[in-house]
């Protein structure tokens, strides 16, 4: 006698049932990449970090500002930026900023120091210090005065403001060492410093202490000239 039973219906539809769950497998693992995804851009600005390349740095940071003088332990005496006042002035009717400095002012003339005339000296300026510099040679200095009143108007040609002190410059002398280039063209920085304390500087100071007394200044007026031989 032949068997009447019918087909196991589990039987049947097995292929169909795993093919639903492999569909719906595939399905959850989509949902789930895609949040994953969706989370990992919320953290993230996209972009892709990548080591730097050999030899690269880290770029500048941009300056804050800052109140301290630019010259600040630094051997030359170039004024800053930040101290330089357009209120502040100092002047010479010998020549105009920037322009050759005439012969009689030079060790190729009776080598008189220029006349200077001062203007708006800073409010709360106990001392003015002047320095004449060869921007061409590092640390050589023509003229150093210190001591200079705040109420002094002006420097005159071959002398100094009452009370004023000459220290010794690159000549090895404590007085106006004019313009004298072994050749070409050099240019020459004259630069007032104001000071709201008493630099302390007396004739026997050294160029490195006049440095250390205009990294303190307030404020400065500088004008320049060149001399070519």
């Amino acid at each position: 006698m032949s068997d009447t039973r019918s087909l196991n219906p589990m039987t049947e539809t097995s292929p169909a049932r795993s093919a639903s769950k492999i569909r719906r497998r595939s399905l959850m693992l989509l949902v789930i990449a895609v949040f994953t995804l969706a989370v990992a851009a919320c953290g993230t600005s996209g972009r892709t970090l990548q080591d730097p390349k050999p030899g690269a740095t880290a770029p500048a940071r941009k300056n804050a500002g800052s109140t301290v003088p630019a010259n600040s332990g630094a051997t030359n005496t170039t004024a800053g930026a930040q101290i330089r006042s357009t209120a502040f002035t100092l002047m010479t009717t010998a020549w105009k900023t920037g322009q050759s400095i005439p012969k009689p002012f030079t060790c190729d003339g009776v080598n008189t120091s220029p006349p200077f005339t001062i203007g708006g000296v800073p409010a709360g300026t106990t001392e003015l210090v002047f320095v004449v510099t060869n921007q061409n040679i590092p640390d050589q200095s023509l003229w150093l005065l210190a001591g200079i009143g705040p109420a002094t108007v002006s420097i005159p040609q071959g002398g100094v403001p009452t009370g004023a002190i000459q220290i010794t410059n690159s000549s090895g002398t404590p007085r106006w060492s004019g313009p004298c280039p072994s050749t070409g063209s050099n240019t020459y920085e004259f630069a007032l410093y104001a000071l709201s304390a008493p630099s302390g500087l007396t004739t026997s100071a050294t160029f490195a202490d006049v440095n250390a007394a205009i990294a303190k200044s307030t404020a400065a007026s500088v004008i320049s000239g060149t001399y070519s031989r």
